[in-house]
C-alpha cells in the first residue's frame, strides 16, 4: 500500500530527511504474501495434537476433498484470502493466527517511496 503524504507530515520528522521518514513509517508495516504449506510444516505450527486435528478434518471432511490434496503436495497458499477465511472457520484463533503468521512478512517503506509521496510539495 503506498504511503501518503499526510502519513508522511504526521510523522513530524524533517521533510528532507527522507531516510529518517521511511525509517519512521516502516515500523510495524507488514503485508500478506503467497506462502505455501504441506503436512509437515501445519504439525511444526501446530504442534502434533492440533496439527493432526486441522489435517484430519482436511481428510476426512468431503468439502476439502480438494483442499486435502494440496496440503498433500504442499500447495495450500496460506496467504490466499479464501484460504485465510477457511482456517478462520476451522481452526481455533489462536491456532488460525499462527498459521496465517507464516505468510505476513514485513513491508518496509524505502526513501525513494518517500520521495515520489512528497513530490510536488
Amino acid at each position: 500500500m503506498p504511503i501518503t503524504r499526510d502519513e508522511i507530515l504526521a510523522s513530524g520528522l524533517p521533510l528532507d530527511d527522507h531516510g529518517a521518514i521511511a525509517t519512521f513509517l516502516s515500523s510495524g508495516r507488514t503485508k500478506v504474501v503467497s506462502t505455501e504449506i504441506g503436512k509437515g510444516r501445519v504439525l511444526s505450527v501446530l504442534g502434533l495434537e492440533a496439527g493432526n486435528e486441522l489435517l484430519d478434518i482436511i481428510d476426512n471432511t468431503p468439502l476439502f476433498r480438494h483442499v486435502k490434496f494440496l496440503v498433500a503436495n504442499g500447495w495450500l497458499d496460506v496467504g490466499d484470502s479464501l484460504t485465510r477465511q477457511m482456517i478462520d472457520q476451522i481452526c481455533s484463533p489462536e491456532n488460525a493466527a499462527k498459521l496465517k503468521a507464516l505468510a505476513v512478512v514485513d513491508d518496509p517503506v524505502t526513501s525513494q517511496e518517500v520521495s515520489k509521496a512528497l513530490e510536488g510539495m
